[in-house]
This record gives structure tokens, sequence and C-alpha cells, in this order.
């Protein structure tokens, strides 16, 4: 469902949000999941595991630590 879409496209990106959290509202950890905002991307990510932190080598635990949760491409350039 990877859609670039423009950001004056609200009703869209609502739609898209609403659709990826209906179907898959839990991550294979048990968490919730939920779609975020970061950079100019909205992604549908285990609340466990939300956008990483700025920094190289911070980005990099976090990629290590969120092997294995939800973590899906809703909509971007927005």
């Amino acid at each position: 469902m990877n859609t670039k879409i423009a950001a004056s496209d609200n009703t869209r990106i609502m739609e898209l949000i609403e659709r990826a959290e209906r179907e898959t509202p839990f991550c294979d950890c048990g968490a919730t999941a939920a779609a975020v905002a970061c950079n100019r991307q909205i992604w549908l990510s285990c609340t466990r595991h939300q956008c990483p932190s700025e920094g190289a080598l911070r980005r990099i635990i976090a990629t290590l630590a969120s092997a294995g949760h939800t973590r899906r491409l809703i909509a971007e350039g927005v």
C-alpha cells in the first residue's frame, strides 16, 4: 500500500490511515499498531517502537530492536 499523495489530500490520507489501522490493529508482539508520522511519511508501526531518534547510532539500535515488529509505510510526501 505504498502510496505517494499530496499533503492537501487530507481525506485520502485519513482513509489510508483508518484502513491500515483496521486491517492490522496489533503487532505480532501483542502491542497496538498505530499510525506514526516520521520524516514526511506516515507509517503503521508497533507502539513499542516509534519513530527512531536522531543520530546514526540511535537509528541503528532502534532498527535492530524493532526487528519482527510491525512497520509498514502508509503514505509518503505528506
